[in-house]
């Protein structure tokens, strides 16, 4: 009895191997639960959490090497599906350099997003602005277009 209970202790703690982890500067939502930064480097990500970003950007590094930022405000979920592990952009921005060797898949809401190793590539969703300025926190207006500049295609 006693080897059945350690197993199953030591298979639940292979289940909850992190698969990535993520600092910030400022406090920012995990899976529902709020975090404050001060005096900790970094926190670990698994599979199922979902990232709401605070008022500064927030960085996860992948165990793979893989890099994304979270604008302000956004909100990012990591999936897992039998052995294929995605980040799925819910809302707001991210900028991402998959690493090398790379298995990751990034979605922006139920689209991939298609890039290649090694280079910077940026997304959004939901409420993001899509002209480089990152989203405006949750309730605020959007800004008006600046006078005497070509409308953007959003007014068209």
């Amino acid at each position: 009895m006693r080897y059945v209970i350690l197993f199953l202790l030591a298979a639940s703690v292979f289940a909850a191997t992190p698969v990535a982890s993520i600092t910030s500067s400022s406090d920012f939502e995990l899976s529902g639960v709020g975090v404050t930064v001060a005096g900790v480097p970094s926190w670990p990500l698994m599979a199922g959490d979902t990232v709401v970003a605070g008022t500064s950007a927030a960085r996860i590094r992948f165990v793979d090497g893989t890099l994304v930022t979270l604008g302000p405000w956004s909100t990012v979920t990591v999936q897992e599906k039998k052995d294929d592990l995605s980040l799925r952009l819910m809302n707001g921005f991210i900028s991402f350099t998959l690493a090398p060797s790379s298995a990751l898949s990034v979605y922006s809401g139920n689209t991939q997003v298609q890039a290649q190793p090694g280079v910077t590539t940026t997304a959004s969703a939901g409420g993001a602005a899509t002209n480089g300025l990152l989203p405006l926190p949750p309730g605020l207006p959007p800004l008006p277009h600046p006078p005497g500049l070509p409308p953007t295609l959003s007014q068209h």
